[in-house]
């Protein structure tokens, strides 16, 4: 009977996995072959690692205080290969404090240090599947390099090797963080959260639902480190340019010359009102996402506090995860790499009633269905320029997460037959 019991769940995971291989197979090779379709492009400096590349270069220097200033960036990247369609520098809107992580790339030719930081986020990703992989059960149904070769079909993960981003590290931190929180260790989650505050828009919003939702301690490991990490940011450019940092943050996310990303290429609430051309006047657009980012949060975080129990606490951090990148106002399509974690979450959870309640696992999974094609990413990425189109799926997704923390957690007996 136990026997049958676990192959139910089992089962289900492995549904026609000869399938599902060839069509990671097919994925992977797609993204080789756009990899080496734009390798012209990532040797002349086209690509976001650029700016990381930059801020390494101005710190090696002992030119700190000017890692802000566009005259210095250009002096820069002008060094690595003429771009005709660029016509400034492409700015550094990170903290100062995460430039330290690539001052060591710094002492290598661009391309080596493309190469070398793309191989670091293999390890990286690697490190998230190996680290949770010991506390989910989900994961271990699987042998890790299997799980590795699907992340990397999943596009906002490869595009953060083709980018040569930092969005894996975020994710490696934030899975760091939950397995902390797993543990009652809400102290130590709060170090890992403060430690991936390079992506404030996204921390920032996730730490306030986590105490919202009676997970106050968090705060006293975050707001220690983050301190830490802002007199660290002080000492590298100045507490003058530091000061002037958040006016310099917004000034480039709104205007193109300083590397403003459109809304329609943004996959959150801002491009869904703001990335359509004509339909509202930007003024009423601003006021209508303000609006809806508040309301959004407001409603996750009665949701997560309404239904603060430790068997929902996956549930409770995807939910946090998914209106982060919502209402942020700048999230790109790597960004939505913190979706590897929230999704295994969930599909954890599923697994514990799978058994007894076969229905409830899909409605966890059918509204994540497109984000996970690759390729639609790249028709709304190349072909039309809506990326924003992908928030749809994300708020489908949220609703179904608040639905399922609304519903009664499962039964222990529930969970002992879906973990046997």
């Amino acid at each position: 009977m136990a026997e049958k019991a676990q192959s139910i769940p089992e089962r289900r995971l492995r549904l026609h996995p000869r399938l599902v291989r060839v069509f990671v197979a097919g994925i992977l090779c797609l993204h080789v072959l756009l990899f080496l379709g734009v390798r012209q492009r990532i040797a002349r400096g086209y690509p976001d690692f650029t700016i990381f590349y930059t801020a390494g270069k101005l710190l090696r220097e002992g030119a700190g205080s000017q890692l802000y200033e566009p005259q210095a960036q250009l002096r820069v990247q002008e060094k690595l290969a003429e771009i005709p369609s660029r016509r400034g520098s492409l700015p550094y809107n990170h903290p100062p404090f995460e430039g330290l992580i690539f001052l060591p790339l710094a002492l290598l030719p661009y391309g080596w240090a493309f190469a070398v930081w793309d191989v670091v986020n293999l390890v990286l990703l690697t490190g998230v599947v190996v680290w949770l992989r010991r506390s989910l059960r989900v994961l271990q149904l699987f042998p890790s390099w299997e799980v590795i070769f699907g992340l990397l079909a999943f596009f906002p993960v490869f595009a953060c090797f083709l980018q040569g981003q930092d969005s894996i590290l975020q994710l490696l931190l934030c899975a760091a963080g939950f397995l902390a929180l797993m543990k009652g260790a809400d102290v130590a989650a709060g170090c890992w959260f403060a430690l991936a505050l390079f992506k404030f828009q996204f921390m920032v919003p996730l730490v306030l639902l986590l105490v919202l939702w009676k997970r106050s301690r968090v705060l006293i490991g975050f707001i220690p480190v983050s301190i830490g990490l802002v007199i660290v940011s002080g000492a590298l450019v100045g507490w003058k340019e530091l000061a002037i940092y958040p006016a310099y943050v917004l000034r480039g996310s709104q205007a193109p010359v300083f590397g403003a990303v459109p809304p329609e290429l943004m996959a959150n609430l801002r491009g869904l009102a703001l990335g359509w051309p004509s339909v509202v006047p930007r003024p009423i657009g601003l006021a209508l996402v303000a609006v809806s980012s508040i309301l959004l949060f407001v409603l996750a975080a009665i949701w997560g506090r309404k239904n603060a129990e430790p068997e929902k606490l996956g549930v409770q951090f995807s939910l946090a995860i998914a209106v982060s990148l919502l209402i942020s106002g700048h999230t790109n399509a790597h960004d939505y790499c913190l979706l590897v974690l929230a999704m295994v979450l969930t599909r954890d959870y599923s697994l514990r009633f799978g058994a007894s309640e076969p229905r409830r696992a899909p409605a966890l999974f059918v509204p994540i269905v497109p984000i996970l094609i690759s390729p639609l990413w790249i028709v709304l990425w190349l072909a039309y320029g809506h990326e924003n189109l992908m928030a749809i799926s994300l708020l489908w997704w949220t609703w179904a997460i608040a639905k399922e923390l609304s519903r009664k957690a499962p039964c222990l007996a529930d969970q002992v037959v879906g973990l046997i």
